[in-house]
């Protein structure tokens, strides 16, 4: 996507914008294809005549493996923007598919893997992605801190809660971002962490577990099951196509 982006003229920062808006439809680690193709539209600023930069994606279409998803920027009454889709359905998910850019997935959930360091067949509850140290790691989903401390063999550990229903954990970090500890909130997206080795790891990688009901769940084969974040309310419907229909 970058390399494709760059050959475009797009900046990094709004390639990272275009990720953005799709990365609760499409994993851009794993689905992307020869092939596929993206559409944006942005601002271009100027003072007084010059460029001085870009500005915001106010439209853009991704076609993955044939599949062509379309979203609009929308600014809701209560001064919220977002992205949708043109029936008004929301792009992002309640949950993003990866919670950090990763070099590839090292280990898989499995409920019989071969422990790495113990050599003995354990379950693995959750899903190792391989990436460099200091690799920023983000929260899959708007909530509450429970955890942010050493636990053994988690090593740095932060733990999310999201609702009644579900919970995140994310492990042998090798430090915390700024402000996060027990109790505080962050939003979907926020960097909580940085990728590390911390407590038994044989190398640096984010072991992510993923919580429903209390019961461990495969992240990666349940995401598309799991609820969507707010679409437009019908009673708005005819103000959210007014204002995206030249979009």
């Amino acid at each position: 996507l970058f390399l494709a982006a760059q050959k475009g003229g797009i900046a990094a920062n709004m390639t990272m914008d275009l990720a953005g808006i799709f990365n609760g439809v499409i994993d851009f680690i794993l689905d992307t294809r020869e092939g596929d193709t993206f559409n944006v539209v942005y601002e271009e600023e100027y003072l007084n005549g010059t460029f001085i930069g870009n500005g915001k994606i106010l439209a853009a279409s991704f076609t993955n493996q044939g599949v062509e998803y379309t979203a609009v920027r929308y600014k809701n009454a209560k001064g919220d923007t977002n992205f949708y889709n043109p029936e008004g359905e929301s792009m992002r998910k309640a949950f993003l598919l990866n919670p950090v850019d990763f070099t590839r997935i090292s280990s898989n959930f499995s409920l019989s893997r071969k422990h790495p360091i113990l050599n003995t067949i354990r379950a693995h509850k959750g899903t190792d992605y391989a990436a460099p140290k200091g690799t920023p790691v983000v929260a899959t989903a708007d909530g509450r801190i429970t955890f942010a401390s050493r636990k053994g063999s988690f090593g740095k550990l932060v733990v999310l809660q999201h609702g009644n229903r579900f919970e995140t954990k994310y492990a042998h970090l090798n430090d915390y971002a700024t402000g996060i500890k027990s109790g505080a909130r962050v939003k979907q997206g926020q960097v909580i962490g940085y990728v590390g080795a911390t407590g038994s790891a044989t190398g640096p990688h984010l072991h992510f577990e993923f919580l429903m009901d209390g019961v461990h769940r495969n992240s990666r084969t349940i995401h598309d099951s799991l609820p969507k974040a707010e679409s437009i309310p019908s009673p708005e419907m005819a103000i959210f196509s007014q204002q995206t229909r030249v979009l």
